[in-house]
């Protein structure tokens, strides 16, 4: 299986989304505001809202993606990458999975990810991705050209990533 291959499973940009927002509740949303630690989630503002103050905290905020206006699969792409390279992954190796077309805004954002994020770090943000990949192979959300239609009634025990990104 070829790495090109296997990054395509993370470019769904719906399910980056999901699995961010995921991960995020799982490292817990402190409010910058008031400091409590319960939110709500508001998806038609992509944000996080304050139980009790109100106050919106946007997906991003707080995190290594703080600042930047790349797709969030591109988070989940530069994971995928390191966790099997490290920090050996070049830039235009990362250019080349993400199709992206400006050099600039790539080498920040895989700079900050190989300072900020140790490979446990990493290893839990895949987890995060193969969990809600997982949910959805379940429940029959993906059904485009890359993945099999998978109903209801058919329950997948694991997805494994790399059969996936094979078909």
């Amino acid at each position: 299986m070829s790495t090109q291959g296997l990054t395509y499973v993370y470019k769904n940009e719906e399910l980056s989304i999901e699995a961010f927002k995921e991960y995020r509740l799982n490292k817990g949303v402190v409010c910058k505001k008031c400091g409590s630690k319960h939110h709500y989630w508001l998806m038609s503002k992509l944000q996080f809202q304050c139980v009790d103050c109100r106050f919106r905290t946007t997906l991003r905020s707080g995190t290594v993606l703080q600042g930047s206006k790349l797709p969030y699969s591109y988070f989940f792409i530069a994971i995928n990458l390191l966790s099997k390279q490290g920090n050996r992954l070049t830039l235009d190796e990362f250019q080349k999975h993400t199709g992206h077309k400006y050099y600039e805004p790539l080498w920040e954002f895989l700079n900050k990810l190989k300072i900020n994020l140790d490979e446990s770090e990493r290893g839990l943000i895949l987890s995060t991705y193969s969990d809600i990949l997982s949910k959805h192979f379940r429940l029959g959300l993906i059904i485009d050209n890359t993945f099999p239609l998978v109903t209801e009634r058919q329950l997948l025990p694991e997805v494994d990533l790399e059969r996936v990104a094979a078909r």
